[in-house]
């Protein structure tokens, strides 16, 4: 009986296939492995976090719509940042610090709400904010609390005139600093003053048309000031030149055939003293805007005898 042999290229050929298939299947073997490890890598714990929904400038009063939830790394999460079932206890609170979209809202961002700035005004009275780039700031010295009297200088019939705006304004904020909060800010971009409405149509007016000065007023000091200049500063300081007098001739005198003397002209008066040309008082003393310099003022009336 004859012995059946394969051919030699069909036993090589078998087993590069098998070899083929062995290879494929390590290396489908290690590709899941090292997919499976990527996995237990990526699985790490999440939990779900207050983040801001938009950016959110400071001093912003957290409504629903401003908070938003996002899913985060736990081992990445800070300790002061607010879960999901706590999103309730940033209502109504205030931002300390601007957020872009996304950042996480901390406990530390945040400040309860105290009453509105407006309940803390006198019956009767204005808060107006003024930018520093539109009033003289006195270089961020001025503090809630102060007094300042504002001067305003305009164009007036063709000449420069300077004279007072208000007297004895009291400064309630400087920034987001209040005198109720007892703060102070170093750096400002606005001042908030107290004022009566028809002071405010004053400084409104006045931002308009001219260019307002703080002059920063002692407490205890209730008089207003009537004094105003008009002109420029050569005027004002006296050193402006003022044209020569005319000169006179002498007049001819004739007795009988004698040849006519002449008299010397009269001299003109010397000028007497007087102040400075240009300064001027107003017609009326102005009242004090400040509510408590108009209180101060009136109880030193009423102890006098």
């Amino acid at each position: 009986m004859r012995r059946f042999r394969m051919p030699r290229s069909a036993v090589l050929g078998v087993l590069a296939l098998s070899a083929g298939l062995l290879a494929a299947w390590a290396l489908d073997a290690h590709v899941r492995e090292r997919v499976a490890g990527i996995e237990a890598r990526a699985r790490v714990p999440m939990a779900e976090r207050v983040v801001a929904a938009h950016d959110l400038p400071a001093g912003t009063r957290l409504r629903a719509e401003h908070l938003a939830l996002r899913r985060m790394p736990l081992e990445w999460l800070s300790s002061d940042s607010v879960p999901a079932a706590r999103h309730a206890g940033l209502l109504d609170t205030v931002l300390t610090a601007p957020l872009k979209a996304g950042d996480p809202v901390l406990l530390a961002h945040t400040q309860a709400a105290g009453p509105a700035f407006s309940s803390q005004l006198a019956l009767g009275r204005r808060a107006i904010t003024l930018p520093v780039d539109q009033i003289n700031s006195l270089s961020g010295l001025l503090q809630p609390g102060d007094l300042i009297d504002l001067y305003v200088s305009f164009e007036y019939q063709r000449r420069r005139m300077t004279a007072p705006l208000l007297q004895g304004v009291l400064v309630l904020a400087t920034g987001r600093a209040t005198r109720f909060d007892g703060g102070a800010e170093g750096t400002y971009s606005t001042v908030t003053l107290d004022a009566a409405p028809e002071d405010v149509v004053k400084l409104v007016a006045a931002r308009q048309g001219g260019s307002i000065t703080a002059i920063l007023r002692h407490p205890d000091d209730p008089l207003a000031d009537r004094r105003a200049v008009r002109g420029d500063l050569a005027a004002l300081l006296g050193v402006a030149s003022a044209p020569p007098p005319p000169r006179r001739k002498g007049a001819t005198v004739v007795y009988g055939t004698n040849a006519g003397g002449r008299v010397p002209g009269l001299n003109s008066p010397a000028p007497s003293a007087a102040r400075p040309a240009g300064l001027f008082d107003l017609p009326e003393a102005q009242a004090l805007a400040s509510a408590w310099m108009q209180a101060a003022r009136d109880m030193s009336d009423e102890a006098e005898p």
